[in-house]
């Protein structure tokens, strides 16, 4: 396993907890360390029967298609012959993989700060959709291991010249959790914004924002790490993953939340079900 991939998600996840214990100490809103948590049982569920399912299809059938088409390679290697898009790669790779923990932070200490509910329940989603993408992305990397394009050089990559088509190649189950598909980076991106475009539902230019955002990291990793396609699969997961968490936080907000369900809680200290009748 990659030094980089460890010490990454092993800060992601200590992040995390360290963020909901923030939250306990927001007693004026009764913001508490169980909302990261909130309904997180069904919205792991949800996320994957989002619009029937086809993000999660639509991402395998796509990529089949970009490999079976020659999209991917075409694509790899007209990045691969304009060698000045690595300056790209690198930048995108740093800020995509940084956001998406101190997104959640940002929005908590204005929150805070500014004593807006609404910023510091986004900050809750923001941290759960978080840990959903994560838990869901990393080991579809591990199933996969597909080969990366082989666009740069530097400690975990090597730039590979000219050879035949190898935009198929999958080293199944080489528990891999930093290469392979779908791209974590877009997922990461994608998720976050579906998550703050529902939540802001009213607000155009925050979706606006948001969106462009994460189709720049999207474009942005085929630069160095990933396949077109990859980035395509890491979009539709991510977004059904940021929609479902949005849509649950959003009726919180709003208080239609449908009470006659079950619901799994996890906390730093303890884990149960709650059964509404």
């Amino acid at each position: 396993m990659k030094k980089y991939f460890s010490l990454k998600h092993i800060l992601l996840v200590i992040f995390c907890f360290l963020l909901t214990g923030l939250y306990a100490e927001t007693s004026e809103l009764d913001i508490s360390p169980k909302l990261v948590f909130h309904n997180i049982g069904w919205n792991t569920l949800n996320s994957f029967v989002y619009n029937y399912g086809f993000n999660f299809i639509g991402a395998g059938l796509g990529t089949w298609g970009m490999i079976e088409t020659g999209l991917d390679w075409k694509w790899r290697n007209t990045i691969y012959d304009n060698p000045w898009t690595e300056n790209l790669g690198g930048p995108v790779m740093s800020v995509g993989g940084i956001l998406p923990a101190i997104t959640p932070l940002a929005f908590f200490i204005f929150g805070k700060f500014g004593e807006n509910e609404k910023t510091l329940v986004t900050a809750c989603a923001l941290t759960q959709t978080l840990i959903l993408t994560m838990a869901i992305q990393s080991p579809l990397k591990m199933i996969t291991g597909r080969r990366d394009p082989g666009l740069v050089n530097n400690s975990y990559y090597t730039r590979i010249g000219d050879e035949d088509d190898f935009s198929g190649v999958f080293n199944w189950f080489n528990m891999d959790f930093f290469n392979g598909w779908p791209s974590g980076h877009t997922a990461n991106a994608f998720s976050a914004a579906a998550t703050i475009a529902e939540i802001y539902h009213d607000s155009i230019p925050v979706k606006i924002g948001v969106f462009t955002y994460a189709a720049l990291i999207g474009i942005g990793v085929t630069f160095s790490a990933h396949w077109a396609s990859e980035a395509v699969a890491g979009a539709l997961i991510g977004y059904a993953i940021g929609k479902t968490v949005g849509m649950s936080y959003r009726k919180l907000l709003e208080g239609n939340e449908n009470k006659n369900n079950v619901t799994f809680y996890f906390s730093p200290n303890s884990a149960g079900i709650i059964i509404r009748l």
